[in-house]
């Protein structure tokens, strides 16, 4: 089944035949690996120092994926970003390969209720000191998401295919909303809401 593209440009940017069929025929490749893709949202933008950035949404099955990058060129940034998440497609597939392959050997057994985690760990205290010269950060953007059950190795999986530190998800044995983050060690951790 053949990827929905859908390409938009930002900040009045008028998406150009050219630039629209470039885009469909880059990320239609990936679905020839990788058929669980079933729609790729393509945002395009310059911004006041003449940067082309293209930011690609890839959405499917149990799966979102994001990539961006910026270059002097909108095709260039677009073959970038395509590369970039097909890497991270390929990376996917033979993670889930692997982890099909061996699912007995990988389980891990949480304690219930997660008494053997440290409320400690991993906080920092309050500042005491209050900084008047710089305003505080302010929400400037609100995402919805649709979080359907998973377990812990599918969250781990997802939070290297967006590409950010942490991804919270509900888990499909407690029903809980948990996040998984990535450690300065380059192992994972774990928040798990104690009520």
């Amino acid at each position: 089944m053949p990827i929905a593209v859908t390409v938009k440009g930002k900040h009045h940017l008028q998406i150009t035949d050219g630039l629209r069929g470039h885009a469909e025929q880059r990320l239609q490749r990936l679905d020839g690996f990788f058929p669980d893709v079933r729609e790729a949202v393509v945002i395009e933008s310059v911004d006041k120092h003449g940067e082309h950035r293209v930011e690609v949404t890839l959405h499917g099955d149990n799966l979102t994926l994001r990539g961006e990058e910026s270059t002097n060129n909108m095709y260039a940034s677009l073959d970038r970003v395509a590369d970039k998440l097909e890497q991270r497609l390929r990376k996917l597939k033979s993670k889930r390969t692997h982890l099909r392959n061996h699912a007995d050997t990988l389980r891990v057994n949480y304690p219930p209720n997660n008494a053997a985690l440290n409320p400690n760990d991993g906080v920092l205290p309050a500042s005491s000191e209050e900084e008047d010269e710089e305003p505080a950060p302010q929400i400037v953007r609100t995402k919805a998401v649709t979080m359907k059950p998973m377990s812990v190795d599918d969250a781990m999986q997802m939070l290297e295919l967006v590409d950010h530190d942490w991804y919270i998800y509900l888990d499909m044995d407690t029903n809980q909303h948990q996040v998984v983050y990535r450690r300065r060690d380059g192992n994972y951790g774990l928040v798990v809401p104690k009520i």
